[in-house]
């Protein structure tokens, strides 16, 4: 069954936006109205909107950024599109319980569809979710969405966090508990693990450990992640002492990698800024893994970018004319306006146009009840498109690339980058 995109709704959407702003030019933004995007980064729930428990408390605004207060008319144009709804705004307990009602209704109605008619209303043809694929062969799962499972529990074995995420593996393998060895758990976990996750149909992994540490990956001594690895096997996280915990992720960083490029996994890393207010920005700064990229045994490894690596978005951008690197937009389009994000977009444009993503990381956080992943999906894609129009327009009026290959290259970011770089399937002609 052919996928269907709301193209009246998403160009009124997009022109709507632009008036706003700086203008971009409306033939221009119309032809990538018509574009089906894939979303290359997406925490999107395949079977639902709401995150599966509420947070004990409410985030408060001030830790926000703007765009993601739920106020404007942005939102009140995504909420009409999507829910069918008249809502100002979701600063009120009655305005946010109007919204969650209207969401579920939708749901209820659309059942297991409701997910790709979300996407739908976004002009999005395919996302690729943050998290393990469904359980049946692959190819079995539903044709919108491919798969990116979290790695992270392999870097973080021993956190009470990881406990539940390790069962599975741990019941493949045939044991109750972490290997006594690093060389062990590698072997009998890591691998099969990554390897299943193949066979299940993942495209590639999540590694979103900037949240908790910075991603500069050192090359480790294998005797000395094996000395820590014991040590840890005892203490646990909680009690191990920082260089031990560095020194075990900083050599199984590596070994992953070196498994997804073996295994033709591309490896999304985190980087730049977190979605989770307090989290230190400079543990992401793309910068710090380029000793990682520099190791000879990472080269057939490929890696995006998540977020793009902002604020860092201008620093990720030589790094982007290393063959084996891409960025993305994610995130950015949700908490920058059209004309920043431009800016980066020319940026990039400029060095490596290849290597640009559509990207949304739209997801459902459970302390904010304006923030749910079919809202993000549709501020992004329509943040995106801005963008491009914006950044491309003026490339063509300096005479720098003309407008078929301006249309050329935003067809890339949108979709046909996303699509060669994970295997999936001939560009649309």
């Amino acid at each position: 069954m052919p996928f269907r995109v709301h193209r009246p709704v998403l160009a009124g959407l997009l022109l709507a936006g632009s008036a706003l702003a700086q203008a971009p030019d409306p033939k221009l933004l119309a032809d990538l109205g018509r574009i089906k995007a894939v979303d290359a980064h997406s925490r999107l729930l395949v079977t639902g909107v709401e995150p599966p428990a509420a947070a004990p408390s409410r985030r408060e605004p001030a830790t926000l950024p703007l765009r993601l207060r739920g106020e404007g008319p942005e939102w009140t144009r995504a909420w009409k599109a999507l829910y069918r709804i008249n809502l100002a705004d979701a600063d009120t307990d009655e305005n946010i319980a109007v919204l969650q009602e209207a969401r579920e209704k939708l749901r209820r109605e659309k059942g297991a569809a409701f997910a790709g008619s979300m996407l739908d209303v976004a002009g999005v043809e395919l996302a690729l979710v943050e998290g393990e694929p469904p359980p049946g062969p692959a190819g079995s799962g539903p044709v919108r969405f491919r798969f990116l499972p979290r790695a992270d529990l392999f870097l973080r074995p021993f956190s009470p966090d990881s406990a539940d995420g390790l069962k599975p593996f741990f019941i493949a393998a045939r044991t109750y508990t972490l290997p006594k060895s690093l060389d062990e758990f590698l072997k009998r976990i890591v691998t099969p693990g990554m390897e299943r996750w193949l066979g299940a149909g993942a495209v590639g992994i999540d590694v979103g450990i900037s949240r908790y540490r910075p991603i500069n990956f050192d090359d480790t001594n294998a005797e000395t992640a094996r000395a820590a690895y014991s040590r840890l096997v005892v203490a646990g996280e909680l009690g191990a002492s920082p260089g031990d915990l560095k020194a075990f992720q900083d050599y199984t960083f590596r070994y992953i990698a070196r498994e997804a490029g073996r295994l033709n996994l591309v490896v999304h890393i985190h980087t730049g800024m977190s979605r989770e207010a307090g989290r230190d920005v400079g543990n992401g700064n793309p910068l710090l893994l380029e000793p990682m990229l520099n190791d000879p045994n990472t080269q057939r490894t490929r890696f995006v970018l998540v977020h793009g690596g902002f604020p860092f978005d201008k620093e990720a951008a030589p790094i982007l004319l290393r063959p084996n690197v891409w960025a993305d937009t994610a995130l950015q389009d949700q908490v920058r306006s059209p004309t920043e994000l431009a800016e980066t977009l020319r940026w990039w444009f400029e060095l490596a146009p290849e290597k640009i993503l559509f990207g949304t990381d739209a997801w459902s956080d459970p302390s904010a009840a304006q923030i749910r992943w079919p809202e993000l999906t549709l501020l992004g894609a329509e943040t995106t498109r801005q963008a491009l129009a914006l950044a491309l327009a003026k490339m063509v009026s300096e005479g720098l690339v003309t407008r078929a290959r301006a249309l050329e290259m935003a067809e890339a970011v949108l979709r046909d980058n996303a699509l060669e770089l994970h295997g999936l399937g001939e560009k649309k002609e």
